[in-house]
């Protein structure tokens, strides 16, 4: 009973020493791709103020887009995980709700936005206003 045990531990040991140790071999890293902006379909596309031909905000799929200054928060958020920085957006969505916190790096921002019609949003801040589909 003895050798068959001792047979067992030196058989795992051999199967689980078996492996190639030699790190000569590069090692391909592949970066990691993180959807960062989730916004529900209700809220996606351009919205301009109100009653102005100025555009404010576009909506993508996976981006969430400042028109004046032109400013990519998936961008800023991509350009920020690669320094190794904190990169999230932390997102609540609903039918008649799209908010989210954008965390990058040592700053952060929050949005929230309410659904008021298929054509028409509310900006919910410290001055909420209203905006247009384009």
């Amino acid at each position: 009973m003895k050798h068959l045990f001792l047979a067992v531990i030196m058989a795992v040991s051999f199967v689980n020493c078996s492996g190639n140790d030699d790190d000569s071999t590069p090692q391909q890293n592949n970066p990691v791709t993180t959807q960062y902006f989730h916004p529900p379909a209700w809220i996606q596309g351009g919205w301009k103020i109100s009653n102005t031909s100025t555009s404010y905000f576009i909506f993508k799929e996976n981006d969430f887009i400042l028109v004046s200054p032109y400013t990519s928060y998936k961008a800023i958020l991509e350009q920020t995980a690669s320094t190794g920085q904190a990169a999230k957006v932390v997102e609540q969505t609903s039918d008649y709700y799209y908010e989210f916190t954008i965390t990058a790096g040592a700053s952060s921002g929050q949005y929230k936005f309410k659904k008021i019609s298929d054509t028409k949003i509310q900006w919910v801040g410290s001055t909420p206003f209203f905006l247009d589909k384009e």
